[in-house]
């Protein structure tokens, strides 16, 4: 209404203005007349056909004028003058075609006006009220009259599922206030608060169109209220059932124990819907109370978990029967996006996979799937559902090995050797000394006579001494980084080690003859001692990482014997840990500290200070590894 008042207000200010201009513009033909005369001179003529630059020239020549004609004034004239003033005709034609005059000195300049150019301003979309939380797919929306294809537009952006909008609601507005529920939900209450129908396709897509059922039939009794409607049998009683069809074309039906076959037939000739019994669902029965439906709803409620199902063509043809009967079965390939197929197939519940046969095909990463629609739809339905991207961890493991170790040997063995021996071993840095008979007489000899004439004995030639100092300090630090990557839920293994080998003999007698023959073979085999981690991670919806971890830490020991295999001392540890994105654990624990005070000597000569060198041969060992790992996993998809 106020845009009407608006329009109806600029029309009578532009009358206004247009009656001023030419009542000025007729003062000045007046005037000018005055130098003129031919302007108060009469016409008599007749055009028809004559562009108006052609009358006004001709006019001005006839009658002897200062007339300038735009030539761009080529619109056609057809008009009679009978006895008119020259200046009434020019201003009914002004006023007729338009036209814009000028007067400069003694012309009269004739113009087409310019086109007035209406700039509207250009009208900022209204934003859409929504939001969304993908963590849940739940959407909440506030719309108040707002564009169809607009908040279609706006959600698909939002929740990046394609939304389709039927071309006849190009111009459909709608209206609700709806607060977090899942996607789905969502858009059917926006559906059925404003009269439209929601429907979602093989690909995952949702096409919204009129929800606009035809009224049909005419067969049934008029009951008064608007509805047409049939019963059988009394209510309450086994039996009984009731269809209705509303003012707008949907069903309204209320049965007890009815035959499904009586309730589909009836409620199908009340819509005049053309179908075909492959088998009639005689032997199933229904109570249900349901209004404003649909006969695709009266169908899939009362057939869902039933043998029965049903198709429909292009053309509205309904086909009922058995799952299992031809025109009914379908078989479909169903492929993955986002995942491999090779464990999807035991991953599936046995309910689902109940009456269809379903079959792996590699190729393709899909499941060739053959038994009823609704059946192969559930089962659809579940493998998109958990076609997800499963995300990638890589795993940054820092492996460092820090092995320290401290070695003291001292002391002095004498003894007696049949075989003759030199004198011969290590002084500096360490000492490790062996001195023959000579080498030993030749110290006492250094020896005698420094005491207060004390002289020391010689001693036999098969006599020699060895004299040992020694001192070992060792560090070994090993670190390595190496970086495995694997999906959630898939173990990623990795190893470091040595391989040893040891001979294994074998000896077998064979008997020949009177005597037994030996035979004797052997084998290298192989044995290893690894550092081994395991690390099979989980990631959760929030990027939260659960890692189970094994790590196994083998060691070699000395040899039993020659040719005995190595003994192996071994740690592990198992975990369970959980961690965020890119954050570091340590693990440690694999730490051995080992100390060792030995020794040998004289009884009591042993203990005594300073002479406990000379007469006992002391071993002191001390030795700590540690082992520390660092794990960083990293989510990717």
């Amino acid at each position: 209404m106020r845009k009407i008042v608006v329009v109806i207000l600029l029309s009578c200010i532009g009358w206004c203005q247009a009656q001023q201009n030419i009542k000025v513009i007729e003062q000045k033909l007046n005037e000018l007349a005055k130098e003129q005369p031919g302007l108060d001179e009469n016409i008599i003529s007749e055009v028809t056909g004559l562009n108006l630059y052609s009358l006004l020239t001709s006019i001005a020549i006839e009658h002897k004028l200062n007339v300038d004609a735009d030539p761009k004034l080529t619109e056609l004239v057809e008009s009679n003058y009978y006895n008119v003033p020259v200046k009434d005709a020019f201003s009914f034609l002004i006023q007729k075609h338009n036209l814009e005059v000028e007067f400069i000195n003694k012309f009269i300049v004739f113009k087409k006006k310019a086109a007035v150019v209406v700039v509207t301003k250009k009208k900022t979309p209204k934003l859409i009220d929504l939001s969304y939380r993908a963590e849940n797919e739940f959407l909440s929306v506030n719309l108040k009259n707002d564009s169809l294809p607009q908040v279609a537009e706006a959600i698909t952006k939002k929740t990046g599922k394609n939304i389709i909008v039927s071309p006849k609601l190009k111009d459909a507005k709608v209206t609700g206030y709806f607060q977090n529920r899942p996607f789905e939900d969502i858009l059917n209450m926006i559906g059925q608060s404003n009269g439209l129908r929601v429907t979602k396709n093989e690909n995952g897509s949702y096409f919204i169109e009129k929800n606009e059922t035809p009224k049909k039939g005419n067969a049934a009794v008029n009951n008064g209220r608007g509805n047409r409607k049939k019963t059988k049998g009394k209510l309450g009683e086994k039996g009984f059932y009731e269809v209705a069809i509303s003012d707008q074309g949907f069903l309204n039906i209320n049965a007890f124990d009815a035959t499904v076959s009586d309730v589909l037939m009836e409620a199908a000739e009340k819509l005049k819907l053309n179908y075909y019994l492959y088998s009639i669902p005689s032997d199933i029965t229904t109570t249900l109370v349901a209004n404003q439906i649909t006969f695709d709803d009266l169908l899939s409620t009362v057939f869902r978990g039933k043998d029965y199902t049903y198709a429909k063509d292009d053309k509205g043809f309904y086909f009922i029967g058995k799952r299992n009967e031809e025109g009914l079965r379908a078989t479909e390939l169903i492929q993955l996006e986002n995942r491999t197929i090779e464990t999807v197939l035991t991953s599936i519940p046995a309910e689902l996979k109940k009456g269809l046969e379903v079959k792996e095909f590699p190729e393709l990463n899909g499941l060739v799937v053959s038994g009823s629609r609704p059946k192969i739809k559930e089962l659809r339905n579940y493998i998109y559902q958990i076609d997800k991207v499963v995300p990638m961890v890589q795993l940054e493991v820092i492996i460092v090995q820090y092995n320290k170790s401290h070695d003291v040997q001292t002391g002095m063995k004498a003894g007696l050797d049949s075989k003759a021996r030199t004198t011969s071993g290590l002084l500096f840095p360490t000492g490790d000394v062996n001195l023959n008979a000579q080498s030993v007489n030749g110290l006492i000899d250094m020896f005698n006579g420094l005491v207060g004439g004390f002289n020391l004995g010689k001693v036999t030639e098969q006599f020699y001494i060895n004299l040992k100092y020694l001192e070992n300090n060792s560090i070994v630090k090993i670190e390595s980084r190496p970086k495995i990557a694997t999906l959630s839920g898939h173990d990623a293994t990795l190893t470091i080690g040595e391989q040893s080998y040891y001979f294994q003999q074998t000896t077998n007698i064979v008997p020949f003859g009177n005597s037994n023959q030996t035979t004797q073979s052997g084998t290298w085999t192989a044995t290893n001692a690894d550092l081994s981690v395991n690390i099979k991670p989980f990631v959760s919806k929030d990027e939260q990482i659960t890692l189970k971890l094994t790590v196994t830490k083998n060691s070699f020991l000395g040899s039993a014997g020659e040719n005995a295999p190595p003994g192996i001392a071994t740690q592990s540890f198992d975990s369970t840990i959980r961690v965020k994105n890119n954050e570091m654990v340590l693990l440690g624990g694999l730490d051995e500290l080992n100390k060792e005070n030995s020794g040998t000597g004289v009884p009591l000569l042993s203990r005594i200070p300073l002479l406990k060198w000379f007469f006992s041969g002391r071993s002191k060992k001390k030795s700590k590894s540690q082992l520390h790992i660092f794990i960083k996993p990293t989510v990717t998809y």
